[in-house]
């Protein structure tokens, strides 16, 4: 039999080989960190959980509760900070960690409870990025496409063509579900056999391994840490209800007090140039994220911004270019504006950024073409072991995995039950079937490619991914002669439940790349995911709805670049005068940009939002770099911490971040709901 070779191994050492042939290596032994990604430890670690797993990995349901309220309430400020910001950095995982440290919880405990958390908050993937599309090409002023008889505006959505929330609750709990069931059948193949790299696994596994052999001061620590959270979210929620809450005569107590021609709306501006803006916004969530992302990814988002506000704009500016008005159905010169530099950037800049969005996006794809292709060959050679091998079970003990034959029963499952809510919901019959046949088919194929290019990158091309299913739902639709209305919510929805299912199957893997080494049973890990998912959904859904009606009828001031981003792609696929000129320039920038950085979709991200936006994501991650150097090392060398010391003082920041996004996150939602509600009466 040939040895199959492998692109991610790496050489095991004289010490593990011999810890692994005597039957002595334990779980997080000291020389498991040497031996990571080597595929014999976690072939000897997996046949080692199958026998002590049923013992070592308990399913605490009082455990999985707290992961899964804390989970879902992340499904909520992580909808909340994906669409004021463009990005997503959930605190659940560090938060249940850090309850387990202070209850002292065992590593199998932390990984299940975790596990349970990421997959509520993960819910709300699709609902950040595609949902709110549906609403903006419905009601938003920018999405005007004419107007009819009477002067009305005319859009490319209907409004009575929007599904009640229900359907796409449902369909996203079901293609969530489908997506983790789908990934168990990958688990021995990418994490054990030929184990995926998966960069930056190893910090949490360090964390896991302190839960392992926990000491009273690593419980102090995550009681002080717990606290800290507490004390940043109040106090960001204050400021955050000062800068936008409405006291008095619909303004704010900081635009009451300061608010003129240096201060407006959160940010401290510069004057209005003809030619671009400067400034710099209040916002503590980027400065936050900025911390998680450290200055050089913080660097190169900004470079997107600096190239849309001083040479796309400029040059927009400076050469008068036409931009469309749909209301009038003609075209003026950007110069004649009141502020001609930001009516560039909306007009202009922003379907550039599109473009460079997805650029990026699918030649990061095409540069992985090597892994598609092996992921492809991976799925066959699963279904040839499957006829001779069982793994999920084990005689006498119970399930080790989940029943690998519930997998076929689920995509039955999620066939039906997605084309028979669309059905009750009105949509036609013929393209609801092909609609939830295809929703199975690209889950899984599609999904599998993201699955792996997480595992090699540690990233999730969830953007790049979702706009090839937009495009092949809108072909299809197209080709079976469906009115644009239905087309776009087909499409939409389509990628919403997609991106929501490639998200929490990304998840299920990088839960059970940290079950390998703590001895957790996959079985458990897919029973928390599983149980989580729905209450991640209808919080996701709900809080996406309440937020797309306040984006798109320019109540809240959010940026939602990839819900612009999708509206606009499917404006130029389907709508009159599409700007086929400015999207295709974006997209060869975002090629550029991902071949020369490996990081396009960030960097037409950056392309896409405000100057004053991102310079305190900048800020942020200086800061980080800064405190590292200057602070953190010098003490750690003075007072002789250990690694565990200094883990946990750094996991500590990450809590104190954590709570600035938590704080500002469910304030924001509070003023969302208060400025909701009436147009949502008002019909």
């Amino acid at each position: 039999m040939a040895v199959r070779k492998s692109a991610y191994r790496r050489p095991v050492t004289a010490e593990g080989i011999k810890k692994i042939e005597n039957k002595t290596l334990d779980y997080f032994d000291d020389a498991m960190w040497a031996n990571l990604n080597t595929g014999v430890l976690e072939q000897y670690y997996n046949e080692k959980t199958r026998i002590e797993g049923f013992k070592r990995s308990k399913f605490i349901w009082k455990n999985v509760i707290i992961g899964i309220a804390i989970g879902t309430c992340f499904a909520l400020i992580n909808q909340y900070v994906g669409l004021k910001v463009g990005m997503i950095v959930s605190g659940a995982w560090y938060s249940v960690y850090l309850i387990g440290l202070a209850m002292r919880w065992g590593p199998t405990d932390v990984n299940i409870a975790a596990g349970a958390s990421t997959g509520a908050a993960a819910a709300c993937t699709g609902f950040v990025f595609s949902y709110p599309a549906i609403y903006l090409l419905a009601l938003h002023k920018d999405y005007v496409i004419g107007v009819d008889a009477a002067g009305n505006p005319v859009h490319l959505v209907s409004t009575t063509a929007i599904p009640p929330i229900y359907i796409p609750m449902m369909a996203a709990t079901l293609g969530g579900m489908l997506g983790v069931l789908y990934f168990t059948i990958f688990r021995r193949v990418w994490l054990i056999e030929d184990p995926l790299p998966v960069p930056g696994f190893e910090a949490s596994v360090k964390l896991v391994d302190i839960a392992n052999d926990i000491s009273r001061g690593a419980i102090q620590q995550a009681k002080k840490s717990i606290i800290n959270v507490a004390k940043w979210a109040s106090a960001i929620a204050f400021f955050t209800f000062l800068r936008d809450f409405p006291l008095r005569n619909g303004e704010s107590a900081l635009d009451s007090a300061f608010g003129g021609r240096v201060y407006r709306h959160g940010e401290i501006a510069v004057p209005y140039y003809k030619y671009t803006h400067i400034g710099f916004e209040l916002i503590p969530i980027q400065m936050a994220i900025g911390w998680f992302m450290r200055f050089r990814r913080a660097l190169l988002i900004n470079l997107g911004t600096l190239l849309t506000w001083f040479v796309i704009v400029p040059l927009t500016v400076h050469y008068h270019y036409p931009v469309y008005v749909p209301a009038r159905s003609t075209f003026y010169d950007v110069a004649t504006f009141s502020a001609p530099a930001i009516i560039a950037w909306k007009t202009v800049a922003r379907v550039v950024a599109i473009g460079a969005i997805l650029g990026g996006g699918i030649t990061s794809l095409v540069k992985m073409w090597p892994v598609f292709r092996s992921a492809m060959s991976d799925v066959f050679v699963i279904a040839r072991k499957a006829e001779t091998e069982r793994f999920d079970y084990v005689e006498g003990m119970g399930w080790f995995e989940w029943p690998m034959t519930q997998i076929p029963i689920m995509a039955i499952i999620a066939f039906l039950g997605i084309a028979v809510l669309f059905i009750i919901g009105g949509f036609p019959v013929p393209q609801t079937i092909v609609f939830a046949l295809l929703l199975v088919v690209v889950t899984f194929f599609l999904g599998a490619i993201g699955v792996k290019v997480m595992g090699e990158t540690g990233i999730t091309p969830v953007s790049g991914t979702s706009f090839i299913v937009l495009i092949i739902l809108i072909l299809t639709f197209k080709a079976m002669g469906t009115d644009l209305s239905t087309l776009i919510i087909f499409a939409l929805v389509g990628s919403t439940v997609f991106g929501t299912s490639l998200s929490l199957s990304s998840d299920i893997i990088g839960d059970f790349k940290i079950g390998v080494y703590a001895g957790t049973r996959p079985y458990h890990l897919v029973k928390g995911e599983l149980t989580a998912i729905p209450f991640g959904a209808v919080v996701a859904a709900t809080g996406a709805t309440i937020f797309s009606i306040g984006l798109a009828r320019g109540a809240l001031n959010l940026q939602a670049p990839q819900a612009h981003a999708f509206a606009t792609f499917a404006q130029i696929m389907l709508g009159p005068n599409p700007p086929y000129d400015l999207f295709l320039i974006g997209m060869a920038i975002g090629v550029l940009a991902e071949l020369t950085t490996g990081m396009g979709t960030a960097f037409g991200l950056g392309m896409y939002l405000p100057l004053p936006l991102e310079i305190p994501l900048l800020v942020g991650g200086a800061f980080r770099d800064w405190w590292e150097k200057k602070v953190l090392e010098p003490r750690a060398k003075k007072e002789g911490w250990s690694e565990r010391q200094k883990t946990l003082k750094v996991v500590s920041t990450y809590m104190a971040a954590t709570g600035v996004i938590i704080g500002e996150a469910l304030m924001g939602t509070v003023i969302a709901i208060y400025y909701v509600l009436p147009l949502i009466r008002g019909g």
